[in-house]
């Protein structure tokens, strides 16, 4: 019979469990709210609280942001958009961890805010991931994740116009969940969704414009 952990073999369990990549948009977002402390966090915080270097995850988390109740902080939509179109860039050329300009990454809001918007997104982010499931994965990866990341940068590009409309940044911002969760999960129904969804950003922004 195993002798039962010590205080310090259950800490140094639970820092694992923390500090594990995510695999799903429920766990990107409980580690947001986990792994951030202060009464000020900021969009390197956010990034860096999911100790992921995958694309996938890191195109989530400012998707997620953008299209949440979290994106109703001034000024979210700019950096968010600016943050997507960065990374789908670098997907292309880079296999690492992104570059972004430190100027967006010291972008701050109040930790409340993040975690009130987490904690109204967690209901969808569960009842969508009740559909998630490992099929058509090769569309998930190269060399389809070209044409995912050439689509991601524009519908991050629309986010700067769109955002002097209201809601208008949901579009897109959903889109690129879609992508950012399809390539997280290797679930290739969501990539499709997330080309269907792009079309009908790029729709309302054809209509819209020139607002």
């Amino acid at each position: 019979m195993s002798a039962a952990p010590t205080t310090a073999e259950q800490t140094t369990s639970e820092d694992r469990t923390t500090e594990s990549s995510p695999d799903g948009l429920v766990d990107i977002l409980e580690q947001m709210k986990q792994n951030t402390e202060g009464d000020e966090v900021t969009l390197e915080d956010t990034l860096d609280s999911l100790n992921s270097r995958s694309f996938g995850p890191l195109l989530l988390v400012p998707a997620v942001m953008a299209i949440s109740p979290i994106g109703a902080i001034p000024g979210m939509s700019i950096v968010t958009g600016c943050v997507l179109m960065l990374i789908a860039v670098q997907m292309v050329f880079s296999s690492g961890r992104p570059w972004l300009p430190q100027k967006l990454l010291d972008f701050s809001f109040s930790r409340e805010s993040l975690t009130s918007g987490i904690d109204k997104s967690l209901p969808w982010a569960k009842w969508l991931e009740s559909f998630t499931d490992r099929r058509l994965q090769a569309i998930t990866r190269s060399p389809f994740h070209y044409v995912i990341a050439a689509i991601v940068a524009f519908m991050a590009l629309l986010f700067i116009p769109l955002a002097f409309l209201p809601f208008a940044v949901a579009i897109p911002g959903t889109a690129i969940a879609l992508f950012a969760l399809g390539m997280t999960a290797r679930d290739g129904v969501l990539v499709i969704l997330g080309f269907v969804i792009s079309c009908a950003a790029m729709g309302v922004a054809v209509y819209a414009w020139p607002f």
